[in-house]
């Protein structure tokens, strides 16, 4: 092991020891002996990935990769690509640091890799002998973990705390907001690479950008842009009643950009709400836990949802399409127009939420103050399914609309 080597882990186990004392999260302990690994400094070392990403990134007969499964062993392996599937074998790591595959022991992950590659040795996996043939190297949006450091902790997301951080990335400092996920169950952790798989297809300006995901330890970090803002339900809270229906209308525009956006990306977002948009110099969707790249899917009506702004009509089917994001939309609406804010039927319980808007045929009321033409949109993006607008409309209205307050307010 090279000093220069040593000096940085050093480094990085002393930044871990002040990351945990600063934050109030309890995080997992990574041991000096964990970090000293080399195997987490080679190209191909890919972290903690899922068997469908790693499918997704080798492509042809031959490329490999080594990464830890998630599994409680937190077990090495090797995953290569022979014809239609990828095989995945285990190397054994005994307490002394001794790397072992079909019987043959090995002082490195490094070593081992060399003497299947190099020589071209066939090894067998299940009932199948394969060759390594091209390591494939980390992709950009795999992060380490050392190129992360926490600041300020903003908040909690859908599966832990989010943190004021800073990227150091290509001779760069970003600021940047990092999903920390310090209980990691197997579901949340499929939850959080189908969050990041989404986001980063996405690159517009009223799309939260995503920068990647630190999997090389645990916890995981999902790094994505600082939006300085906020929340829009939070401005809306403290500041919303300086708003000017101009200024409330330009919001409405925005959000419905970004939307529009995520839908010509054959992607339906399915949770459209003031929380899940930022603000910044302009409004921002955020927030993809539930998204899905699909014209339609299919989610099971029994399982807790986010009643007040879904669609009743998916508790009937239990298809999501993109009409559903239009009534959430719409529900948003009524967010954005109702002074002082509060949340869609405050008064009512989830039981009653249920009985009056899903089995009856309450819609929401356009808030005092709500212009006209505003109004008439929010209760389109509330009727039935086949007489909701398209996002593509939307904008097009909403974007009239704003122009037609500019020239008002001249």
């Amino acid at each position: 092991m090279s000093r220069a080597f040593r000096d940085a882990i050093k480094t990085e186990v002393k930044k871990r020891s002040r990351r945990q004392r600063h934050t109030s999260d309890t995080l997992s302990t990574i041991s000096t002996e964990e970090v000293y690994r080399e195997e987490y400094n080679l190209d191909y070392w890919h972290g903690f990935i899922p068997n469908e990403d790693t499918a997704l990134i080798l492509k042809d007969d031959g490329d490999f990769l080594v990464r830890s499964l998630m599994n409680a062993d937190k077990s090495i392996c090797i995953s290569v690509r022979e014809g239609e599937k990828v095989y995945n074998a285990i190397v054994n790591r005994s307490d002394a640091g001794v790397y072992e595959l079909a019987g043959v022991e090995y002082n490195s992950i490094k070593e081992l890799v060399d003497e299947l590659q190099v020589r071209k040795r066939p090894v067998q996996i299940e009932d199948t002998m394969v060759v390594l043939n091209r390591p494939v190297p980390r992709k950009s949006w795999e992060l380490k973990h050392c190129m992360v450091s926490l600041k300020k902790r903003l908040g909690k997301g859908s599966y832990g705390s989010v943190y004021k951080g800073v990227l150091k990335k290509d001779h760069q400092q970003i600021d940047v907001a990092v999903k920390l996920l310090t209980h990691m169950s197997p579901e949340n952790s499929l939850a959080l690479w189908k969050e990041a798989r989404v986001m980063m297809m996405y690159d517009h300006p009223n799309v939260v950008r995503m920068y990647g995901v630190a999997n090389d330890l645990e916890p995981f970090y999902l790094v994505m842009e600082l939006v300085s803002g906020g929340a829009l339900n939070d401005y809306l809270k403290k500041r919303g009643k300086n708003a000017t229906p101009r200024r409330r209308t330009q919001i409405l525009y925005e959000a419905a950009l970004g939307i529009e956006y995520l839908h010509t990306k054959g992607c339906i977002h399915r949770d459209i709400a003031a929380r899940n948009l930022l603000l910044d110099k302009v409004v921002k969707v955020a927030d993809f836990g539930l998204t899905r790249k699909s014209k339609s899917y299919k989610v099971n009506p029994d399982k807790p949802m986010n009643l007040r702004w879904l669609a009743p009509d998916v508790y009937h089917t239990g298809i999501v399409e993109k009409h559903t994001d239009v009534y959430a939309f719409g529900v948003t609406m009524w967010e954005v127009f109702q002074i002082p804010y509060q949340i869609p039927y405050k008064e009512w319980d989830a039981d009653e939420v249920y009985n009056r808007v899903v089995e009856g045929t309450y819609r929401l009321s356009p808030p005092e103050g709500m212009p006209p033409e505003i109004s008439g949109l929010m209760k389109e993006c509330l009727a039935t399914p086949e007489l909701r607008p398209t996002f593509k409309s939307i904008v097009l209205y909403l974007k009239a609309c704003t122009n037609q307050t500019m020239e008002e307010t001249r």
